[in-house]
């Protein structure tokens, strides 16, 4: 039912606010949320991002990445029945009708895929690296295979594959490859034909002490175990880069690809740990990375890409899923934005990748800690609670993310960041939250959304950012 918001005021709390608010006891707090939400709107805003309710739905996509074929495939269906196209005379027009939607049904769970070890392609969107549009052109230029009818003619099918190496190339932004100065040590070592990184299984996470299986991305970089950065992508020819990647992901070290990539004769070395905000870059030992530096055959073999990185089957080839944002998801959002908009200072609420993001601006800490100063806390305490009442009624999970300002301290502003993150979980946990249902992560100052050499630029950037995420959806539905 298409309920309409009441649009006389009253003043309550102090504020004034739509008529229409009760009391969020519920969650602890004495903010207000609104009884009264435009269930259509919502409805509406489920169906335009690929999440529509399943009786309204025509169009279903599913789709699956491969990093060993480089392959970012979807299988898309229309419901001819559903979508009251006649046949056999419709099929152009379905056709044309998939085509059309295409972008919206595998933009979100495409903008899940790791672009490198702090950032997903959505991300690069929201910082203004990647476009839509950019996007959008991939999606159309990429292969299709020719639609045929399934289950007695009421579904429609085609398969869509884009490249990643495609996506890739978006980003190749240098115009010729550096090369690394040689290091005063020296090891025995030789030439090799190519690079083989063993990172199979669980690794230590470099600076953390928790373990994880390493992900792959677009764009790895490898460390040694002082985290002299031995490989990343500006060391690549740009033309290699944007052909074929900077480097191959296998779990067949017997294919034809692999010998391709790396010759007959490669230097083997097994992963000592894992880094990055996502875990997609290897660590390897000291001892290997001077056998790669001291030999200028072997530094070659950088500038080529000739570098294959080993990684356990799930990593390698899995279904990818995206944000289930139904019509109870656009709801709680425009709950939300009615709770916070200018009610809750230096509060931004937008509908993200990943789900509802709350960016809390201009944070203060007692100087260089964790520690909320007391107004601060009160407000990321207001802010806990509402998420609270979110989440006890829906299938969502927390994600927070610390950010500082960026000092010219890279190792201590991002420890900074994890115990500022963690600082607001500690509140988010001690309103009752489920500790299980929060992850959280910090970033130090490699995300600035404003300019640091300014005292207003770097409150901005002195921020948390906490994303309600709802439950995966392998299924998007338009």
């Amino acid at each position: 039912m298409n309920k309409r918001r009441f649009l006389s005021a009253i003043v309550l709390s102090g504020l004034l606010l739509p008529a229409g608010w009760i009391s969020a006891q519920n969650a602890g707090s004495d903010m207000l949320y609104y009884s009264m939400v435009d269930e259509e709107q919502a409805r509406q805003d489920a169906r335009n991002s690929a999440d529509a309710d399943e009786a309204d739905a025509v169009l279903f996509s599913s789709s699956k990445i491969d990093w060993n074929l480089g392959t970012f495939i979807s299988n898309v269906s229309m419901d001819i029945v559903k979508a009251g196209i006649p046949m056999p005379s419709g099929k152009n027009a379905a056709v044309n009708k998939i085509k059309m939607e295409l972008p919206v049904l595998i933009k979100d769970p495409l903008l899940s895929v790791y672009a490198d070890d702090t950032r997903t392609l959505g991300d690069m969107v929201l910082d203004g690296s990647l476009t839509l549009e950019e996007l959008t052109r991939i999606i159309d230029n990429a292969k299709e295979t020719p639609a045929y009818f399934k289950n007695g003619g009421d579904r429609l099918l085609t398969e869509h594959t884009i490249r990643l190496e495609d996506i890739g190339s978006l980003f190749v932004k240098h115009k010729s490859p550096y090369t690394q100065q040689k290091p005063i040590e020296r090891i025995a070592s030789r030439a090799y034909t190519g690079i083989v990184i063993d990172a199979r299984g669980t690794l230590p996470v470099h600076g953390e002490f928790v373990e994880s299986l390493v992900d792959p991305c677009l764009f790895p970089k490898i460390y040694d175990e002082n985290m002299t950065l031995v490989y990343e992508r500006n060391m690549v020819d740009p033309k290699i880069a944007a052909k074929q990647g900077i480097n191959s992901y296998t779990t067949d070290i017997n294919g034809k690809e692999f010998s391709k990539r790396v010759g007959d004769d490669p230097l083997w070395i097994t992963a000592e740990q894992v880094f990055g905000v996502y875990r997609c870059d290897p660590v390897i030992s000291r001892d290997d990375y001077l056998r790669i530096a001291t030999v200028p055959e072997n530094l070659k073999l950088l500038k080529e890409g000739k570098i294959v990185i080993l990684l356990g089957k799930e990593q390698i080839s899995h279904r990818v899923s995206a944000p289930d944002k139904n019509t109870s998801y656009y709801v709680e959002l425009q709950k939300l934005r009615y709770v916070f908009e200018d009610k809750v200072p230096n509060t931004v609420i937008k509908d993200g990748p990943g789900g509802i993001q709350i960016t809390v601006q201009d944070l203060n800490f007692v100087a260089d800690s964790a520690e909320l100063l007391p107004d601060d806390k009160e407000r990321v305490g207001l802010i806990a609670a509402q998420i609270k009442d979110v989440v006890m009624k829906g299938n969502y999970t927390i994600k927070v993310e610390g950010h500082t300002a960026d000092v010219n301290k890279p190792a201590g502003q991002l420890q900074l960041s994890i115990d500022r993150a963690s600082s607001i979980v500690d509140i988010l946990t001690s309103i009752g939250i489920d500790r299980s249902l929060i992850t959280s992560r910090g970033f130090g100052g490699t995300r600035p959304i404003a300019d640091n050499a300014t005292p207003e630029g770097r409150a901005a950037n002195r921020r948390v950012e906490i994303t309600i995420m709802p439950a995966d959806s392998y299924t998007q539905k338009r």
